[in-house]
């Protein structure tokens, strides 16, 4: 008899306290990963406009972080990485005759999020962060080609919209990320996304 009681009141208080945790639960609020993809423009410009090179491709990675929902707006931190297909390259860059190629390699990205729930399901958001590109580089003068990677910090900002379905969402993402130039080169380096992220939230 005391096993059925316990057992009833352990229903009641479960029955009870499971909407007041429907309350309490909001969209766009704790922990998420997603996955990436998308278009990668990726451009190289020298000193002389008419030098500039751009190539496109496709653009992939993992990417996790944190949002709290204050209820007008929400903010969040959030880290990537990533990888390209995209590569680019220069002519006579330090002497007449040369060819330096410029492969986007991994990327790291750190930054926060602010964004605007439009509804319980829509929010539309900016960001901006630190990115650390890795760059794999091919210089050929006369025939010879030497090969060197570096890493290079940079910043990248960006804007997008996310719809929430239940625990997943998607998200659809411009963003702009600028690492100046390439080693001791006038190669300015940067590259436009326009990304999809499918996410779940825990």
């Amino acid at each position: 008899m005391k096993q059925i009681i316990t057992i009833a009141a352990i229903l009641v208080v479960s029955s009870a306290a499971s909407p007041a945790f429907a309350q309490d639960s909001k969209p766009f609020h704790g922990p998420w990963v997603a996955a990436n993809i998308g278009y990668d423009v990726f451009d190289a410009d020298g000193s002389d406009e008419e030098d500039g090179s751009s190539e496109d491709g496709i653009a992939y990675g993992v990417s996790l972080g944190y949002d709290y929902n204050f209820g007008n707006f929400v903010v969040g931190v959030e880290g990537e990485i990533g990888d390209s297909s995209v590569s680019a390259s220069e002519t006579d860059v330090l002497e007449a005759g040369d060819e330096l190629a410029l492969k986007a390699g991994r990327d790291l990205y750190a930054g926060i999020r602010l964004g605007v729930p439009v509804s319980d399901t829509l929010l539309i958001y900016a960001k901006g962060g630190y990115t650390n590109q890795r760059f794999n580089l091919e210089y050929t003068l006369g025939g010879e080609t030497e090969s060197e990677g570096d890493n290079i910090d940079g910043y990248r900002l960006g804007a997008g919209a996310e719809v929430a379905l239940g625990k997943a969402f998607g998200r659809l993402e411009y963003r702009y990320s600028d690492y100046g130039a390439f080693s001791d080169t006038d190669l300015e380096t940067n590259r436009h996304q326009v990304m999809l992220t499918a996410g779940l939230r825990f």
